[in-house]
């Protein structure tokens, strides 16, 4: 069973999840939020238990519940076949090798799912999984866009067996993001915190792409540089969309 931490996570899921139980802290102040949170539990059915705030806090997986938890039965899991057989011209995949901090991985889920991902692919070892922090974070991301824990080698083979082009994104490549075609079926393969892709993963894109950068530093957080490639996508389905 999953739990799902803070007003802002616990809102988003109620209002288009199964919630099995809401807690909330005893004496909580009823903001507008906290409000909220009861009314749409009890329109839906769902128990609110009201406890004390060290059970709460002795539970908590993220240090933040804010006074509020929610519990929930695991998501369904779609496969990446699954997924590639519904057809669409326009599918968008994001693979994250050892992406470690629950931070990034649940802002990446939140851009994703503002962005029409159809999946976050990370590998079986060396990377975070679904946790409370990534949930959290995610605002509701994590609800939307499946994370799908595969080898990615394989992932990648399968992905380009189906006419999915291989785009990584790395300070090595050597064309700037925005000067590469990101429409049509893709998937962005992208390194984790302070370690980049590897080299036998960029071996096995067909493109390789940078972000431009002109201070200092060298490279950008992960999930800013998801962000940037996603939009830019965004960007040139728009423009090519107006052409039709």
């Amino acid at each position: 069973m999953y739990h799902v931490e803070g007003r802002n996570p616990v809102l988003e899921i109620l209002r288009h999840r199964h919630v099995r139980k809401v807690l909330l802290a005893k004496g909580v102040e009823e903001g507008p939020k906290i409000s909220e949170i009861i009314e749409l539990a009890r329109e839906r059915g769902v128990p609110v238990v009201s406890l004390p705030r060290e059970r709460l806090d002795r539970d908590s997986k993220t240090g933040r519940h804010q006074g509020v938890m929610a519990l929930m039965e695991p998501l369904p899991q779609s496969s990446l076949l699954e997924i590639l057989s519904q057809g669409s011209k326009e599918t968008c995949f994001v693979l994250l090798n050892k992406i470690q901090d629950p931070q990034n991985l649940g802002a990446i889920l939140r851009t994703a799912e503002a962005s029409g991902v159809n999946a976050i692919i990370v590998p079986k070892r060396g990377s975070v999984g679904l946790t409370p922090a990534v949930i959290r974070a995610s605002m509701g991301g994590a609800f939307y866009v499946p994370l799908m824990v595969e080898r990615l080698f394989p992932a990648i083979k399968l992905l380009r067996d189906e006419g999915v082009r291989i785009i990584g994104v790395d300070p090595r490549g050597s064309v700037d993001y925005h000067e590469v075609r990101l429409t049509g079926s893709v998937a962005f393969v992208l390194g984790g915190e302070g370690r980049g892709i590897s080299q036998e993963l960029l071996s096995k894109c067909d493109n390789v792409v940078r972000i431009p950068m002109k201070g200092r530093i060298s490279s950008l957080n992960v999930g800013v540089a998801v962000a940037v490639v996603l939009y830019e996508r965004l960007r040139q389905l728009k423009v090519l969309e107006g052409t039709r």
